[in-house]
């Protein structure tokens, strides 16, 4: 998929991204920058900022962030939190010379990318100090359907598959992390927060009805509406609880994932 295409979807999310994001726990990002402070790392390269969902307040604390994005809507809806270090670019050809970084940062990034190997490459060639991702850590128990927390996509994913829209409601970042954890192992990996949630089965569906996925985008809105609205008939008032543990991996230049 092209770097284009993508950017233009998120285009169109951003309007609801923040409204159908989990928020980083205060914790975690406080936890995250004194891991910066710990190192001297002030200079830091965000990259997919997004919203500024995260720059904003390391910058509140102190950090010094510039913030790269394909998609001009986020890098707006950045700049309206008062973020000005802000440069429209591509995660696989990063706009900025040689070690001009003390750290680069992913946030539930790396699974967007196609290459995501040439982006940590691309990562590492910019930092002095290293690659940094923030990752939910699997729970104890897998997350698998005894878990509970499926439940809600997958009836929405039976409803749309029978409406003739399959394969369409599938899994977040987790796994395509995990995978990356298993192939490139990190110099450290730093639990920043460790927390038992619990909430309603069908607060999964909010991010479902307001399209803030890209491969939602695609679907009729009164398709997707009429497979959120049954499955929240379905679930009822039933509540999840789960524990939720919140990460960095940190990979050295001379070991960040996709270097020679």
């Amino acid at each position: 998929m092209s770097t284009a295409k993508v950017s233009r979807e998120f285009d169109v999310l951003s309007s609801v991204y923040d409204a159908t994001r989990q928020p980083l726990d205060p914790l975690t990002i406080q936890n995250l920058y004194a891991f910066l402070t710990e190192h001297h790392w002030n200079e830091i390269l965000e990259v997919g900022v997004g919203t500024g969902r995260i720059s904003r307040p390391l910058v509140d604390l102190g950090a010094r962030a510039v913030g790269v994005d394909a998609s001009r809507g986020m890098l707006a809806r950045a700049a309206a939190k008062g973020l000005r270090r802000l440069v429209r670019g591509s995660a696989t050809r990063l706009p900025f010379a040689d070690r001009s970084f003390d750290a680069t940062l992913f946030v539930h990034v790396l699974h967007i990318l196609e290459q995501p190997d040439l982006g940590l490459r691309e990562a590492s060639r910019v930092s002095r100090g290293g690659v940094l991702a923030v990752l939910d850590l699997p729970p104890s128990d897998g997350g698998g359907p005894g878990s509970g927390r499926g439940e809600p996509r997958q009836i929405v994913r039976q409803l749309l598959a029978e409406a003739g829209y399959p394969d369409l409601i599938r899994g977040g970042p987790r796994a395509k992390e995990q995978e990356l954890l298993r192939t490139h192992p990190p110099k450290e990996l730093r639990v920043l927060s460790d927390r038992e949630i619990t909430e309603p089965l069908t607060k999964a569906l909010d991010v479902l009805e307001k399209r803030g996925y890209r491969h939602l985008l695609h679907i009729p809105p009164e398709v997707l509406l009429s497979a959120v609205a049954t499955a929240r008939e379905r679930l009822g008032d039933r509540t999840v609880t789960f524990r939720r543990t919140e990460a960095v991996a940190w990979w050295v230049p001379e070991t960040s994932p996709g270097t020679s």
